[in-house]
């Protein structure tokens, strides 16, 4: 696969295109008028040749322009140099279909004067200027105001637009003017060589039955016939489009099972532990801690749940202690009350002067913005620690523990500070059922490699179905994860413990079921 990053392209696989020309066909698509508002080489236009009556493609380098032309002369396919933001404004013409690849580029690569032209497209819509995070979602928004009545738009977008954040706005948008939605994924990756998991979205008006957001999955763009295949048609807007994995019924099941449990939100208070502003600089090994003389200077610190054993639930002051005696980073600088530098040990006075001048990019440290707007530089601020203990990003097993030891972590981890009459342990152990995982993985979003991430608005929505536990039976979970036990036989003792209470065993099992399907989605190893 080609590919320049800069101008956030990467060139569509052949098979891609003709699987998506062949969807067309078969949902018997309108091509009396296409456009193509990102034709790189071209490599959509020969199959859209064979079934268009004509086709616009807008490019922006010349050279590519110039090549176009020579390779598709004649009157059915025009070619314009063009910034397609422009375009999108100024054209008067409306398309029966918008087909392409558009560029992949965060707003932070994009030029003031390019921003400011998305910001327009986006607002004119009625969208705040925050939703525009990425340059394909300003070709998304311009190609809704250039299509005919009952036309469609079919791209290739980055997965992160089925359940980003910012993106949750467009998808509303588009629940609202299209009546027909397709997601569709494949097992295997249409660009294997970049850590960018992509889908095809095809949005249309086309005459139908019931408004609908259609699931299908493929297990790659050779194959024709889907591998799973849902249709939502009760539980709109869907926050997460990701999430019609599922069907409603499961939908509908799960939400309503939310209902029946307290959120983490009421359960206590909920913040994110320390944001140092430097990790590597302010959060030191064991060795790096006698080497600056800095003992009495320094606190514990978590600051990342790999340090922690997987077979654990709970951070102990022996798991603290093990962390340290790996010299793995495990010891924050609290200088915070020391104002005056000369006043440190020398050793320790070096390092930092050392540390502020190390370049995060092309600024010092001391002059980064969380070191620059606190006196000192160096003085982390101390926020207070949890009795609970949630790491955001996680891979099979949400990452919670009983922090018994009471030690610090950086933001990775999340802290909740319970109400008095919730024990910490048995908070924990109720975490691990069915519901509470399966709405894990419903809340969140996941990443390249499978990873599973919930930001703090998503984690505080979470219910826990808490119950005061025995201490036998804290002591068997225990021993299941010491012992690496499934995690199916994890999740069993602790349903049988909790929801087990408010549920039949078919119901259980098919929150079991909603769980894996949500787990697969994001890793399929994991059903392997």
């Amino acid at each position: 696969m080609d590919s320049d990053k800069m101008s956030g392209t990467y060139y569509t696989p052949p098979d891609a295109i003709q699987f998506m020309m062949e969807y067309l066909k078969k949902e018997q698509q309108d091509f009396s008028n296409v456009l193509e508002p990102s034709a790189g080489d071209g490599r959509f236009l020969p199959l859209l040749q064979e079934n268009a009556s004509h086709i616009t493609a807008i490019e922006l380098f010349q050279e590519k322009v110039d090549q176009m032309c020579r390779e598709y002369p004649g009157s059915l396919c025009t070619i314009v140099k063009d910034n397609f933001l422009d375009f999108a404004v100024n054209t008067l013409e409306r398309y029966s279909l918008i087909i392409g690849n558009p560029p992949y580029i965060n707003k932070k690569l994009m030029g003031k004067e390019e921003l400011e032209k998305a910001y327009v497209i986006c607002t004119e819509a009625g969208l705040r200027k925050t939703v525009m995070q990425n340059m394909w979602l300003a070709f998304v928004m311009g190609s809704c105001r250039l299509l005919q009545p009952g036309g469609s738009i079919f791209f290739i977008l980055p997965m992160e637009f089925l359940q980003v954040q910012y993106a949750e706005r467009l998808r509303e948008y588009l629940e609202k003017i299209f009546n027909t939605i397709h997601i569709i994924v494949f097992q295997k990756a249409l660009f294997p060589k970049i850590e960018q998991g992509v889908c095809l979205v095809y949005l249309t008006n086309k005459r139908c039955s019931e408004r609908h957001i259609r699931y299908k999955m493929y297990e790659d763009c050779k194959k024709r016939v889907p591998i799973q295949e849902n249709s939502i048609r009760w539980n709109k807007p869907l926050k997460k489009w990701s999430n019609a994995i599922l069907d409603d019924s499961d939908i509908s099941l799960l939400k309503n099972a939310v209902n029946q449990y307290p959120r983490i939100k009421n359960m206590g208070q909920i913040a994110p532990g320390i944001v140092t502003g430097g990790n590597l600089y302010f959060i030191l090994s064991e060795e790096k801690v006698e080497k600056y003389q800095c003992r009495e200077f320094v606190l514990p610190i978590v600051q990342k749940a790999s340090y922690i054993p997987k077979n654990v639930i709970e951070i102990s002051d022996a798991v603290v202690k093990e962390i340290s005696l790996e010299n793995k980073p495990a010891y924050l600088l609290n200088l915070s009350g020391e104002k005056d530098i000369r006043r440190l040990p020398i050793a320790l006075q070096k390092y930092l002067n050392w540390a502020g001048e190390q370049k995060v990019g092309d600024i010092p440290l001391k002059d980064c913005y969380k070191c620059s707007t606190r006196m000192p530089w160096y003085g982390v601020p101390i926020v207070k620690k949890g009795e609970v203990v949630f790491f955001k990003r996680y891979g099979h097993l949400p990452r919670i523990y009983y922090n018994s030891a009471r030690v610090h972590t950086t933001d990775a981890g999340y802290h909740i500070r319970l109400m008095d009459e919730v024990d910490g342990e048995s908070f924990v152990f109720c975490f691990f059922n069915s519901i509470t995982l399966a709405q894990c993985e419903f809340n969140g979003r996941y990443y390249g490699g499978g990873v599973c991430e919930l930001v703090p608005t998503e984690f505080k929505d979470i219910v826990v179905p808490y119950r005061r536990i025995r201490e036998k039976d804290k002591e068997k979970l225990r021993f299941l994860f010491k012992s690496g036990k499934p995690v199916e036989d994890i999740v069993k003792f602790v349903n049988g413990l909790t929801i087990c209470r408010n549920y039949e065993v078919e119901q259980i099992h098919r929150f079991e079921e909603i769980r894996r399907v949500l787990m697969v989605r994001r890793d399929y190893k994991i059903g392997s």
